[in-house]
C-alpha cells in the first residue's frame, strides 16, 4: 500500500483556506449582505427611500473642459447607512467616476419601508458633469 505524502505547505494552505473552499453559493452571497439585510428593488417596497442630501461631486478634479455622465448603483441600508456603491455607466473621464462614487457614499436618506419595517433597497443615482 502506497502512502500519500502531503507537503507541509499544501497542508498549511488547506488548513488556512479549507473552510472558504467548502462554502456553498448561499454562504458566498451572505458575505455581501447578511440574510436579514435583504436588498429589495424599488418596485418591491411599500414606501420609497427618501434622499435627504445628495452631495454634489467635487469639481476640483475635473477633466479639462470635458462633460460627462455617470450612473451609480447604491444600496441604501435599512440602518440609514450607505452600503455597496458601484458604477453602472461610466464616463471616459476616470475623475468623474471617482467623484461620483465618493459623493454617492455620502448620501443621507430615510430608509425604504416594506410591511411597516425599514428595509434595504438598491437605487440608481445619476451625476452629470458640465464644464462651461
Amino acid at each position: 500500500m502506497k502512502k500519500f505524502y502531503f507537503p507541509p505547505f499544501a497542508l498549511f494552505m488547506l488548513l488556512l483556506f479549507g473552510n472558504s473552499f467548502a462554502q456553498d453559493n448561499g454562504s458566498i452571497n451572505s458575505m455581501q449582505q447578511s440574510d436579514d439585510e435583504k436588498v429589495y428593488k424599488r418596485s418591491e417596497v411599500d414606501q420609497q427611500s427618501k434622499i435627504i442630501k445628495k452631495p454634489i461631486p467635487s469639481t476640483d478634479r475635473m477633466c479639462g473642459n470635458d462633460n460627462g455622465f455617470v450612473r451609480v448603483r447604491v444600496v441604501l441600508l435599512k440602518s440609514g447607512k450607505v452600503g455597496d456603491v458601484e458604477s453602472l455607466k461610466t464616463s471616459e473621464c476616470e475623475r468623474f467616476n471617482e467623484n461620483s462614487l465618493d459623493s454617492a457614499k455620502k448620501i443621507k436618506f430615510s430608509p425604504a419601508v416594506k410591511d411597516g419595517q425599514p428595509v434595504s433597497v438598491s437605487v440608481m443615482i445619476e451625476y452629470t458633469y458640465n464644464r462651461h
